[in-house]
């Protein structure tokens, strides 16, 4: 017996890690939400009681295997069951009905695709070669896969815009900007958090810089201001170059996508597209605050899979920007879970 050996038998019996066997399942549970949240049942069971047999009627399945998911979901508390054994809502059903302002259906829709989901496989070559899961499982990175494939981009959009509708709500509170206030949204995606700020802030006008899509399927308040007027597209990479002529330029959960050399490059693009007055809005979730805990550090692991990004702390993002030409301003922190950091050139 070896040494090792011996001194784990000597360790007195205990109670296994049920914690650590939680984690190692929990993929379970999410799998069993996705199926939910396929078959539509969170709104049927928002409509009212169903038995099984009439969700199974509902949805196409067999009900003998329907149930024992169920019957799961039920002990996780997604659903529940009423006093006569029909399937109810439980307290956060609600969030997975696509109607609800916070809804979170769009997000499982597109985290738990099976684009993203396999990424996962590859997480151990990641940390081995450092060349990202999605790209090492995919054969293509992350944007370039999507501007390729206007399914996942309609995924990608809709979970975009639910969380930017979400935060927004929150974030555009904090921004203010006089009348005649150019703005220019750098990676804005779909452009609904663009028609936030330009809906919260009359007179001012904006921009969208995003990559050509292969389909335009903008979010709708933002196809209303273009067509009055107030707003405009720009297509490029923020890797070649950035456009000039704007007061204003917001980034929104934009740099924990890349990692620090790739972010020295936006952000030398974007200094040389500036004349000195310009202010420089970044907003993003701050790593290592003291709410952050283990939701900053999922979120950066996932930045690492999907787009080999990462997240970073409030130190980190203004010693990022000094390297490239910034100096901070202000760091504000909101009660989403973003902050709102200012810079302007140095």
């Amino acid at each position: 017996m070896s040494v090792a050996q011996a001194h784990l038998s000597n360790r007195p019996a205990g109670l296994p890690p049920f914690k650590l066997m939680g984690q190692i399942s929990a993929y379970r549970t999410t799998q069993c939400i996705r199926a939910l949240v396929d078959l539509g049942i969170p709104a049927l069971l928002e409509a009212g009681p169903r038995s099984l047999s009439d969700l199974a009627q509902a949805t196409g399945t067999k009900p003998e295997l329907l149930e024992r998911v169920l019957t799961h979901l039920v002990h996780e508390e997604v659903i529940a069951v009423d006093d006569q054994g029909r399937y109810v809502p439980s307290p956060v059903t609600c969030y997975l009905t696509p109607d609800h302002p916070q809804s979170l259906r769009n997000w499982v829709s597109c985290e738990l695709d099976p684009l993203l989901w396999r990424s996962w496989e590859s997480l151990t070559e990641q940390l081995r070669t450092g060349n990202t899961a999605f790209d090492l499982t995919h054969g293509s990175a992350f944007f370039e896969w999507h501007a390729q494939d206007s399914a996942a981009q309609s995924r990608f959009d809709a979970q975009m815009n639910g969380a930017s509708r979400g935060i927004g709500a929150v974030v555009v509170k904090e921004l203010t900007f006089a009348p005649d206030t150019s703005i220019l949204d750098v990676g804005g995606g779909n452009g609904s958090f663009l028609a936030q700020i330009l809906d919260k802030n009359p007179m001012t006008r904006g921009t969208l810089f995003e990559l050509p899509r292969s389909v335009e399927d903008y979010d709708p308040l933002f196809a209303e201001m273009r067509r009055q007027g107030r707003a405009n597209v720009k297509t490029g990479s923020f890797f070649e170059s950035v456009p000039s002529r704007a007061d204003v330029y917001l980034f929104s959960r934009v740099f924990h996508d890349f990692d620090d050399t790739a972010a020295a490059t936006i952000l030398q693009n974007t200094r040389k597209a500036l004349s000195g007055h310009e202010r420089l809005y970044l907003i993003d979730m701050m790593a290592g605050g003291q709410d952050a805990g283990s939701r900053a550090s999922s979120q950066d692991i996932f930045m690492l899979a999907q787009l080999g990004g990462r997240e970073r702390t409030a130190a980190e993002f203004s010693a990022l920007l000094a390297d490239n030409g910034f100096e901070t301003l202000s760091v504000k922190s909101t009660a989403s879970p973003v902050s709102i950091l200012e810079f302007r050139p140095a």
